[in-house]
């Protein structure tokens, strides 16, 4: 106990921790730290603590990028796998330290390549769903959340395979009144369906155009942003998700509102969105008559830095023009 108070002192301070960098045996010493972790006192948090200092340090990722999975991943998807028996309130910072490791770029992609890792975080989702600690499951939930963005940019085999499971698990949880774990929820969605057509389309199917249309209405910036990139997978890959957002998003009213906003990412996807949306019948139509031709315009000619934007934004006047000629006319 003596000693993980020491530690603790030293892993405050810059210097602190580099004399530990410099003298200490590191496998030893988060070996022995990371075998506090499962109890349930004081010593569980102090060794996280200390862990997610060191954590932030680039030498200390850099040591550990040949054996993390053998080091770090098996104690912490032990952790995840027994939610019922741990103290929850060290998971949140046990999930921080693990998110500071994945800063490093080969440590993330070996993270997203662990069959075992998201095996366990499915299994997290499910203790958290169940759980009657509530307030504490929920924190441990909106953790987890975050870090499955992280890890879910890289394209994995491992992800792949559980796209579907993952997807399934993530629409329950929109059904949530926790708006945090509403918009991360949407996040990891939006990660994890250009994975895999198939979680796409069995998402379409259980109503995600409804739930990401509902979600642009009511705002937020973040929510925003992963909503219409959620929305945009979909009607790129599906054909009855294009249909469904002409049918309940009127004039496509909603999209045109995000082209109108500043946010570059925002109007790229909304105008991928939209140019797929044209191909339904009747959907160039009902924009005849307002500036949607000058607003594409705009975009299509601007300098916005990511070309994306440009892109996307000529693809759907083109295509609006394409089906709808009377825009050629009228303009």
């Amino acid at each position: 106990m003596t000693c993980i108070r020491v530690l603790c002192i030293y892993s405050q301070t810059q210097y602190g921790r580099s004399l530990v960098l410099q003298i200490l045996d590191l496998d030893k010493l988060v070996e022995n730290l990371l075998k506090f972790i499962n109890n349930k006192d004081i010593t569980a948090k102090t060794a996280v603590g200390i862990l997610d200092r060191f954590a932030g340090e680039q030498k200390f990722r850099v040591h550990f990028q040949g054996n993390f999975t053998t080091t770090f991943l098996p104690p912490f998807t032990s952790l995840l796998n027994n939610m019922p028996s741990v103290d929850l309130t060290v998971l949140p910072p046990c999930i921080s330290m693990m998110a500071s490791m994945t800063g490093d770029d080969i440590i993330r992609k070996k993270t997203a390549s662990c069959q075992e890792c998201w095996e366990a975080f499915l299994t997290a989702m499910d203790a958290c769903a169940v759980s009657d600690q509530s307030s504490e499951a929920q924190d441990v939930l909106c953790a987890l959340l975050g870090f499955m963005i992280n890890i879910s940019k890289d394209h994995t085999l491992a992800i792949e395979e559980k796209a579907i499971i993952i997807t399934a698990r993530c629409l329950k949880q929109l059904n949530s009144s926790d708006g945090g774990i509403i918009t991360r929820t949407t996040g990891l969605l939006s990660n994890i369906l250009p994975h895999s057509h198939a979680a796409t389309e069995e998402a379409v199917q259980k109503g995600i155009v409804k739930k990401m249309i509902t979600f642009l209405k009511a705002g937020g910036q973040t929510t925003t942003h992963f909503s219409i990139k959620t929305l945009a997978i979909c009607t790129t890959a599906s054909i009855q998700a294009r249909e469904e957002l002409v049918k309940l998003d009127k004039k496509l009213c909603t999209l045109v509102k995000l082209l109108r906003t500043g946010d570059e990412v925002v109007v790229g996807n909304a105008a991928l969105s939209l140019g797929q949306c044209l191909e339904v019948p009747g959907a160039a139509s009902s924009l005849l008559g307002s500036d949607i031709v000058m607003l594409l315009l705009k975009h299509a000619g601007g300098d916005a830095s990511k070309t994306t934007v440009q892109r996307n934004t000529a693809i759907a006047l083109g295509r609006l023009c394409t089906v709808e000629p009377g825009y050629v006319f009228t303009h």
